[in-house]
């Protein structure tokens, strides 16, 4: 599956009524506190609903409520850092080869 045709079914996916249900549905149980931070102790408001399975690893855990739980943003980032990581990498990348005093070396930016 290309990465267009995969990004564009999980979007759609993302906007349907079934998603918007069980999303809500989980907002509600954890009581829009994020569960990462809770089971450190720490009390963190939350609405971003967060699969403990990936959706593209098992599709059909989709909506289940056990495999969703409510996480905040600094801790839906950490759980994603890959992705972060990777825009930042393309980011730097990007800049390095439009500087002219930086010289890229195993993709690491030397100035």
């Amino acid at each position: 599956m290309s990465y267009k045709r995969y990004f564009k079914s999980y979007d759609s996916f993302y906007h349907s009524a079934e998603w918007q249900a069980a999303r809500q549905q989980v907002l509600d149980r954890d009581h829009y506190l994020c569960q990462v931070c809770k089971r450190a102790g720490r009390v963190t408001p939350a609405t971003t609903v967060h699969h403990i399975t990936p959706v593209r690893v098992d599709y059909s855990k989709r909506l289940d409520p056990a495999n969703l739980e409510t996480i905040c943003k600094a801790c839906h980032n950490a759980e994603h850092n890959e992705r972060a990581m990777s825009l930042h990498d393309k980011r730097r990348k990007l800049k390095a080869e439009k500087r002219s005093d930086v010289f890229t070396f195993k993709a690491n930016p030397e100035t």
